[in-house]
């Protein structure tokens, strides 16, 4: 009986002195709380960092697009400018072929009188 009660008073100073505070006055929980507080907190600085620098690779990508959009712009509204005067010179050239005709039908025509007279 003496072994066992060594024994047991032995067991019990080691699980009393397991749950004890440390010098600095932190329990086991408290520790393990603060680790994972601590783990958390770089984890979530290593997300922040690399969330940094995917937003600026699509800051770089977005510029690099926006940059092509303007010259893919600056080309189409150069080919809609040429298709417009293209189209401007057909009219014109219309108008003149137009004009053209009138007056040889009108001079057809005049001929056409004075043969008749």
């Amino acid at each position: 009986m003496n072994r066992t009660f060594i024994s047991v008073t032995l067991l019990a100073a080691l699980l009393l002195a397991g749950c004890n505070r440390g010098g600095d006055g932190i329990g086991p929980a408290q520790q393990a709380g603060k680790a994972i507080d601590d783990a958390g907190a770089r984890a979530q600085a290593k997300v922040d960092a690399a969330g940094a620098r995917v937003q600026e690779k699509l800051d770089h990508v977005n510029d690099k697009i926006d940059k092509i959009n303007d010259r893919v712009t600056d080309k189409v509204q150069a080919q809609v400018d040429k298709a417009d005067a293209a189209v401007r010179e057909a009219r014109e050239g219309a108008k003149e072929a137009t004009e053209k005709v009138g007056r040889k039908v009108e001079e057809t025509g005049e001929k056409m009188q004075q043969a008749a007279k």
